[in-house]
């Protein structure tokens, strides 16, 4: 009979829990409906990832083609590095891995060809575009460390995007001890 009651009591704060979510999204998602933000007939995509190296700041980067940050509370101020997402215009999900030797970025971009896309980089930041009749996808990566642009091999398979760039050591100075 215990458990009965525990369980009960949990499913209500549960069911509580999801009604104030959807009545929340939904009035953020009529909003944006009304708006026009996805009168194409689109669906809207929101999220985001979380990297934190070593013991510095975490880093947040958005992801879809809405932004829902005002509809969980989430401040501006926090994000003032994101650009406006344009509409019809997709943001897709990044990852950054360093490894020894090499930097990759692992982009997904589901339904562009590699035709499609087209990659720029400056050796501290790589821009991302794919551009097709239904799928839009655009990002400004800052990289966590200095690459060499000319050493990128890049490779599109069933969604994916990989680049990998060689890390630009030609700052790099050895010291002597005295």
């Amino acid at each position: 009979m215990r458990d009965r009651r525990r369980r009960d009591m949990f499913e209500d704060i549960f069911e509580e829990m999801f009604e104030d979510m959807n009545e929340m999204l939904g009035n953020v998602l009529n909003s944006r409906l009304e708006a026009g933000e996805s009168a194409n007939g689109e669906p809207m995509v929101w999220g985001f990832s979380m990297t934190q190296r070593g013991d510095g700041p975490p880093e947040i980067r958005e992801f879809g083609n809405v932004d829902l940050r005002p509809a969980f509370g989430l401040p501006d101020e926090m994000e003032a590095h994101l650009q406006q997402i344009e509409v019809g215009m997709r943001k897709p999900l990044i990852d950054i891995m360093e490894a020894e030797d090499s930097l990759h970025v692992v982009v997904e971009m589901p339904g562009v060809s590699k035709k499609d896309i087209t990659l720029d980089s400056n050796g501290t930041t790589l821009d991302i575009k794919a551009l097709t009749e239904d799928r839009k996808y655009s990002e400004h990566v800052e990289l966590p460390a200095k690459v060499l642009p000319d050493s990128a091999e890049a490779t599109y398979k069933n969604g994916v995007l990989e680049v990998i760039f060689q890390y630009d050591k030609s700052d790099k100075r050895s010291i002597k001890l005295r």
